[in-house]
């Protein structure tokens, strides 16, 4: 009888263990989810796409490097619309249906800024790599907000510097009324009449409109020397052409904020009856893509032969956003929410061994040394508040409509006068090339190699070894001594 109890002991205790350990090996094999929101349609549709292919490009490499916590990657893309109400629909899905622990998005800040509670309300981090509105710098999100992209707070400033150095005293304002329209006319309003010119008016348009005459005309009126817009290309071409018809861009100008640097752009507004664009010479500001990474070359030699296209406005960083929460979550061995912002600061930021690739980050992570990731987009340094620093320059639209990179813009210092972009009108049949791009020298830039670098073996995954069956064994064979011991004493 005793034997008997003794054995329906030992076989308890050893299908218990079984059953804990093949439960351990299953959760090793855990998915990991990540989210992605981007405004594949409405405003910004010529943006989100782009950005979102250059994201699941890095899930790619991560991936290919053995994943994180011992798994692959998933991505789960959603279409914000460049709508605020769809944004909290996607954000609601994600969170509270697909459970992620970090959403990378989205395009635009008032988006953004419609989710934000929703995010932070359930421990969610979002990294959003083209939210520029200065209000999320202080906005009470439990560090679980991060950008790779400046704020502008600097572009703002710069944009003023820039309207000072083009020797403008008087100016309008026409913004959208969202958060990243109004942040930027405020901080373009402070820093211009603190260099000495004077904003005549300030109106606010709104992003759902579909005609905008009487904004325009709100703005024009006063007749300043400059009117600053600052905008997306599908509201902002209409805003334009209905400045061009009403006269308004005969004796005033127009400063155009990075929203609006799209090559599609003079192709929405069009042509005058000449067959000339219409925006040909209109300039503006934005965050210097050439003032790349060191991680840049190689990235868009990756990016340009994965989707057969160039490089687009913030795709370096929106490959760094998903490079990060990667690395955060390898680093922090856990992937939530909570876990990716302790991290991702000790990924990103000094002191650590400066890392360019995916593959080499993944390595001394799992080794246990301390690493900060030098990024596609420039250097990442989050400070307090998850912002990043940046750098500007100015752009201006060539007579064949196409985008041009020009000089940079100093936030500090004495002012750079630009070289005057003059509305030359050339034959209706003229192909005019776009002039060619001032390329300044990449921070600590890695030359791009000639061609794509074969696949390198893929890093194993850092996937934690179960115990065996001979645990099993073991375990139960010391229990087993155990209780023949006792049945001894027994008799």
């Amino acid at each position: 009888m005793k034997t008997k109890v003794i054995l329906v002991g030992l076989a308890t205790v050893s299908l218990v263990m079984s059953l804990f350990l093949i439960g351990s090996a299953v959760g090793a094999e855990k998915e990991v989810k990540i989210g992605i929101m981007q405004a594949l349609t409405g405003d910004l549709g010529t943006y989100g796409g782009p950005m979102t292919d250059a994201a699941k490009l890095a899930v790619k490499e991560v991936n290919e490097n053995g994943g994180v916590l011992g798994a692959d990657i998933t991505v789960i893309v959603e279409d914000t619309q460049t709508s605020e109400n769809s944004a909290v629909d996607a954000a609601s899905k994600l969170v509270k249906v697909n459970k992620v622990p970090a959403i990378i998005g989205t395009t635009s800040s008032g988006p953004s800024m419609a989710i934000i509670d929703i995010t932070t309300g359930n421990g969610v981090i979002q990294i959003s790599s083209s939210n520029t509105a200065p209000d999320f710098s202080t906005y009470e999100d439990n560090d679980l907000y991060f950008r790779t992209c400046p704020s502008d707070t600097l572009q703002g400033k710069a944009m003023a510097r820039l309207a000072i150095n083009e020797g403008y005293t008087t100016a309008s304002t026409l913004v959208l009324n969202n958060p990243y329209g109004v942040g930027f006319e405020k901080v373009f309003k402070d820093e211009f009449e603190s260099l000495g010119g004077t904003v005549l008016e300030s109106v606010k348009y709104d992003p759902a409109g579909t005609i905008f005459d009487s904004e325009v005309m709100k703005a024009c009126k006063p007749e300043p020397e400059v009117v600053m817009l600052c905008s997306y290309p599908e509201t902002g071409s209409v805003v334009l052409k209905a400045a061009y018809e009403k006269g308004y861009m005969d004796d005033m100008e127009w400063l155009l904020s990075e929203g609006l640097r799209d090559e599609t752009l003079a192709e929405l507004v069009g042509k005058d009856e000449a067959g000339n664009y219409i925006v040909t010479g209109l300039n503006g500001t934005t965050p210097d893509p050439r003032v790349a990474g060191p991680a840049y070359e190689s990235f868009k030699v990756k990016y340009e032969a994965e989707y057969d296209k160039e490089v687009t406005t913030y795709c370096s960083n929106s490959y760094d956003a998903a490079v990060l929460v990667a690395l955060a979550i390898e680093k922090a061995e856990k992937a939530t929410g909570t876990a990716i912002k302790a991290a991702i600061r000790e990924v990103a930021n000094p002191p650590g061994k400066e890392v360019t690739t995916v593959r080499e980050a993944l390595i001394l992570i799992r080794e246990g040394q301390e690493i900060n990731y030098q990024g596609a987009s420039g250097e990442i340094t989050f400070d307090e508040n998850g912002d990043v620093s940046g750098a500007y320059c100015r752009w201006y639209i060539a007579e064949n409509g196409s985008i041009v990179l020009a000089e940079p813009i100093y936030l500090d210092g004495p002012e750079v006068t630009p070289t005057p972009v003059e509305k030359v009108t050339p034959t209706p049949k003229a192909t005019t090339p776009a002039p060619a791009e001032v390329t300044p020298t990449p921070v600590k830039a890695t030359p791009a190699p000639a061609k794509a670098t074969p696949a390198q073996t893929p890093v194993p995954k850092a996937t934690p070894k179960p115990p065996g069956f001979e645990a099993i064994f073991a375990v139960t064979g010391i229990l087993a001594v155990a209780y023949l011991r006792m049945w001894r004493k027994a008799k």
